[in-house]
């Protein structure tokens, strides 16, 4: 109990990114609502068209804080809860900071090339990219987790990938993106 008491003492920067995460969605729903299309793209959404138009380089980081509904955010939020600490700990600070950002704008950056006309928004690359951590782990540094653990990480990610790849509303290039992105990540970050 201790150890678990330990982790979430020690998690700043995912309750940095959680307390972001809600204040940004309340910013927006009292400005115009987080299901409304127009608002989200005024406030931060990653829009593509936009950022080739008019150079918003700042869509690749502010989406990755913007939720679409309260569905969205209670998911991506409790996902963050979960798995975020883990790999902070393992990390550390600075490192789970720049791995959380660069997996979220690699989730970003297939929706880019991927589905360029769509708003999205939602930590879910970087969520992806924390699953991507979790991969790499499982494959390379198997010691570091238990079996059980192995079993649950890899049945909640074939999950989320059926859940990505069957509602249409979902970013399926966000998604793999930030997989792809954080398991290669790891091969930096992780030692």
């Amino acid at each position: 109990m201790d150890k678990i008491k330990n982790l979430y003492k020690n998690s700043k920067i995912t309750f940095i990114f959680l307390t972001i995460m809600i204040v940004y969605f309340i910013f927006i729903a009292l400005n115009g609502g987080t299901t409304n299309m127009e608002a989200l793209v005024i406030y931060g959404a990653f829009f593509p068209p936009f950022i080739l138009k008019y150079g918003q380089y700042y869509r690749f980081i502010t989406s990755i804080f913007i939720h679409i509904g309260i569905t969205h955010i209670f998911f991506n939020g409790y996902a963050l809860y979960i798995f975020g600490p883990q790999i902070e700990m393992l990390l550390g600070a600075k490192k789970y900071l720049l791995f959380f950002i660069l997996t979220g704008i690699g989730g970003n950056l297939a929706t880019f090339f991927f589905d360029f006309f769509s708003v999205s928004a939602g930590a879910s690359g970087s969520l992806f990219g924390i699953f991507g951590a979790f991969l790499y782990l499982i494959q390379h540094h198997k010691n570091m987790i238990t079996p059980n653990g192995r079993r649950y990480i890899l049945k909640l990610l074939l999950i989320n990938l059926a859940l990505t790849v069957t509602i249409p509303s979902i970013s399926a290039s966000a998604h793999i993106g930030g997989l792809v992105i954080g398991y290669l990540l790891s091969y930096i970050f992780i030692k």
